[in-house]
């Protein structure tokens, strides 16, 4: 009989611990394709370990790719998670609480040919874009989201510009992609328009990027670009 005991603790101890391995690992990979193919964006995530006991859930290291631009648009040290672990394994993931901590955000623009360009416009487009959703079938509602401590880095390597600032703590609730949640895309994409609005504010005056497009770059590029820089490097001071 102790026997038997024995061997059925050891079955549900290897059990549990394949599910704890093989899950985390394979869950991983699946957001991590999701949210690329969400986003039209690389996405990594260094590690998740989730604890099917207590319904939790921590990422960290994760890591948004830019398309056009040199190095990285987000990157996220922490994200804490209380939620119903095995409706992992179903089509609607139960969510409770989110915690993200530790976020580091970089705006690059440059001004070259006429055109200013950035790396958030483009992620704007994309968030429009109906062709670039998941092709999960998987539903998800998020009741409350905190992201604490975000920093913004606004970044022209053509410039020679770099400046970090810090942005208030966000709060959101009943966030997702179900037909009763907010939908994510549109938080994502409100959250970046209005921080690359705080960049105009910020940085430029509020016409700044109308009238350098309006300019002839063959004439004055290079004296705009001047004028900018000062302007520019005088925000550093």
């Amino acid at each position: 009989m102790k026997k038997f005991f024995l061997i059925i603790i050891i079955f549900s101890t290897s059990f549990y611990l394949s599910i704890e391995l093989i899950g985390d690992k394979l869950i991983k990979n699946k957001l991590e394709q999701n949210i690329s193919i969400a986003l039209n964006r690389d996405v990594s995530i260094d590690k998740l370990n989730i604890d099917y006991l207590i319904g939790e859930a921590d990422i960290t290291g994760v890591t948004l790719l830019n398309k056009k631009f040199e190095g990285y648009l987000a990157q996220i040290e922490s994200i804490k998670l209380n939620l119903d672990t095995f409706s992992l394994y179903t089509d609607n993931i139960i969510i409770n609480n989110v915690v993200i901590e530790n976020i580091k955000l970089n705006y690059y623009f440059n001004f070259s040919d006429q055109i200013i360009s950035d790396n958030v416009r483009s992620l704007e487009r994309d968030l429009k874009n109906k062709n670039s959703t998941s092709q999960s079938n998987k539903y998800f509602n998020i009741k409350n989201l905190d992201a604490k401590n975000i920093s913004l880095s606004m970044i022209s390597p053509d410039l020679e510009f770099s400046k970090t600032l810090r942005l208030d703590d966000l709060n959101f609730n009943n966030i997702g992609n179900t037909s009763k949640s907010k939908n994510y895309k549109d938080i994502l994409k409100d959250f970046f328009n209005t921080t690359a609005e705080y960049v105009r504010q910020k940085v430029l005056s509020e016409n700044f990027f109308d009238t350098l497009e309006k300019l002839n770059p063959k004439q004055i590029e290079n004296k705009v670009k001047d004028k900018l820089k000062d302007k520019l490097k005088k925000l550093i001071k």
